[in-house]
């Protein structure tokens, strides 16, 4: 594992890994799709580097950088090695999830994130940083949402900025 992102332009696809059911998903979907596109996976979790405060409303923070974040993304890396070989994990770290997460999908095919879905009648369909990743990701943006009964997951969330030429789910990744 590294501090940094790796900077090599080898094609890949970024997952954004947090080791809830959401990500699970995303990480499971994410894995057949590089070897569909025979790329490299890198799997991403956000650790906080303390400098920003949050006020606790102000939405997503990433997680403190410690111990149990580590082994959780180890873990997670090392199933999806069993899948697919050529699979990287990295931990950055930013207060802010989605800048971090924008910062390393940069020159990534895809980058994938789990979606827990609508939060009820009226509520965001996305949370607060799958929508930043959506407006500021330099590339197409997929999310894989769960079934809420038995935690499988489903298939990707359609991005409002779909093309016709492009897979369902997958956003351009900015304007065009």
């Amino acid at each position: 594992m590294t501090d940094r992102a790796p900077t090599e332009a080898a094609p890949r696809i970024v997952i954004g890994y947090d080791a809830s059911p959401p990500s699970t998903a995303a990480l499971h979907w994410a894995v057949r799709e590089a070897r569909l596109r025979d790329c490299d996976l890198w799997v991403v979790r956000v650790l906080g580097d303390g400098r920003a405060p949050h006020a606790p409303y102000a939405g997503a923070t990433a997680v403190p950088r410690n111990g149990p974040a580590l082994r959780e993304l180890r873990r997670a890396a090392d199933d999806a090695r069993l899948t697919w070989p050529h699979v990287r994990d990295a931990a950055v770290c930013d207060d802010l999830p989605a800048r971090a997460l924008a910062r390393v999908a940069a020159g990534a095919e895809l980058l994938v994130l789990g979606t827990r879905g609508p939060a009820g009648p009226g509520g965001p369909s996305l949370g607060p940083t799958a929508s930043a990743c959506m407006r500021i990701a330099p590339c197409p943006v997929v999310f894989v949402g769960t079934d809420r009964r038995a935690g499988e997951s489903t298939r990707p969330a359609q991005d409002h900025r779909v093309r016709t030429d492009e897979p369902v789910g997958a956003g351009s990744g900015g304007p065009r």
